[in-house]
């Protein structure tokens, strides 16, 4: 009787899997998940203070699987650790079934949580940006996470630019006002998207992360530009399998928000079947972190440089 028990919901599990994302659609799929403090850091363990410890294994093999229902070609990730971290999130990746050969690690002026992208095609180019000067108030402030910015191929002579970010959270500090700091984050990166797009008006480009903003704050709509400009961004109105469009919870206001975002280019918007792209919201999303992923799915691109990866471990 327990033999039959697993087996329905292996295959429960295979059911949900399968129309989340079908194996052999002609897609590509970009995501952006911010993990939740991948990190060593302070933490209460069983009744008692650490000073330093990882993320808890149960919260590990949950973020494992929330990745594996999505199941991204290329994954952009908030709040990563230290390097070790972020191989330890590879290694587990791996034994689950889902292999990412391809990296980036960017290091910022935060020392702590950095933005990093793992991609299962080819990056064929290199552009992060670790130190930006910012001005604030007449003093010189620097960007946290800074911009991760790879160009990848999933198709060969067919490039997709992928910009992730995590700009400046909503927590008070000595030095500055953090809304200021987050207002001269968006000023400069509609100016690196606008000379992007400027030097090529063609550019298929996607720019997602943790903005730490709603959508009626300055700062969104700042990166975004007018929608009559050439250079604008769209941002995409992604929603989970209910019609709900937040990304976050803040558990000690009990807020929930939609602060996490997936802009993209004129040129890039036409190719999106929005039919496979959203916001993944299974039942055990909390246990991974305070924030869902977002992803899309892009036409006419077919991941034949990497073979498809297989269902993951059932544990």
């Amino acid at each position: 009787m327990k033999t039959i028990s697993a087996l329905g919901i292996f295959f429960c599990f295979l059911s949900c899997f399968g129309s989340l994302h079908a194996e052999g659609t002609n897609g590509f799929r970009i995501a952006s998940y911010n993990l939740e403090n991948y990190i060593i850091m302070p933490r209460r363990i069983d009744g008692k203070l650490r000073s330093k410890a990882g993320k808890p294994e149960s919260e590990r093999d949950a973020v494992v699987r929330m990745i594996g229902t999505i199941r991204p070609d290329v994954l952009g990730l908030e709040e990563m650790g230290e390097p070790g971290q972020f191989s330890d999130l590879q290694r587990r990746l791996r034994k689950a079934g889902l292999d990412f050969p391809y990296s980036e690690y960017l290091q910022a002026a935060d020392t702590s949580r950095h933005v990093a992208l793992l991609s299962r095609t080819p990056i064929v180019e290199h552009h992060s940006q670790n130190n930006l000067p910012l001005r604030v108030n007449g003093v010189t402030l620097h960007s946290p996470r800074g911009i991760l910015d790879v160009t990848v191929e999933p198709v060969q002579g067919e490039r997709i630019r992928i910009l992730c970010v995590h700009l400046k959270a909503k927590l008070e500090v000595a030095e500055y006002d953090q809304t200021d700091l987050r207002l001269a984050e968006s000023e400069y990166l509609r100016r690196y998207v606008r000379d992007i797009l400027r030097t090529d008006p063609s550019a298929r480009l996607v720019l997602m992360g943790d903005f730490n903003d709603t959508k009626n704050e300055k700062a969104i709509w700042q990166i975004m530009g007018k929608p009559e400009w050439p250079d604008s961004l769209k941002t995409l109105p992604l929603t989970d399998d209910r019609g709900e469009c937040w990304t976050e919870f803040w558990s000690s206001a009990d807020v929930y928000s939609r602060i996490d975002y997936m802009m993209v280019s004129k040129k890039l918007e036409e190719e999106i079947d929005f039919g496979q792209s959203g916001i993944a919201r299974p039942s055990f999303w909390s246990e991974a972190s305070d924030h869902c992923p977002i992803y899309l799915t892009l036409r006419n691109f077919s991941t034949t440089i990497s073979p498809p990866m297989p269902p993951p471990s059932i544990p």
